[in-house]
């Protein structure tokens, strides 16, 4: 599977996006937070979409949030094939970062297997 993170798997639309808030679920795995909805594919191509948030209200400097969000994006896209599903269902997904302080990345990476590991479990299941 190939490691690249391709336009069509960022989740950009507004709408979208506040659908995912309204109508997802979520469960922390400290320092990071999962928002995911779980929905059919709208077309065959259709791909798993993901953001990445850091809060400014935590990390005031912008060098320190996209320092992060870098480094939940890269956790991301190295393991994102733990989720390896080509079923009629589709996930958008939103990683918010809720420590307080910057975290060293094999930490981050650690806790994204973890999440794409439950979230596997929680697609494959609700599939069946």
């Amino acid at each position: 599977m190939s490691h690249r993170l391709s336009k069509e798997e960022k989740l950009c639309s507004r709408k979208k996006i506040e659908t995912l808030f309204a109508e997802g679920q979520s469960f922390a795995q400290y320092p990071l937070r999962i928002v995911y909805r779980i929905h059919p594919k709208s077309s065959p191509d259709e791909q798993h979409q993901f953001f990445v948030s850091v809060p400014k209200r935590k990390f005031k400097k912008a060098v320190k949030r996209v320092w992060l969000r870098r480094r939940v994006r890269e956790a991301y896209r190295l393991h994102k094939d733990i989720i390896n599903y080509n079923g009629d269902k589709c996930l958008d997904m939103a990683f918010l970062y809720i420590a307080a302080e910057q975290k060293e990345y094999h930490i981050i990476e650690k806790q994204m297997i973890e999440i794409l590991r439950k979230l596997a479990h929680i697609l494959n299941k609700d599939t069946e």
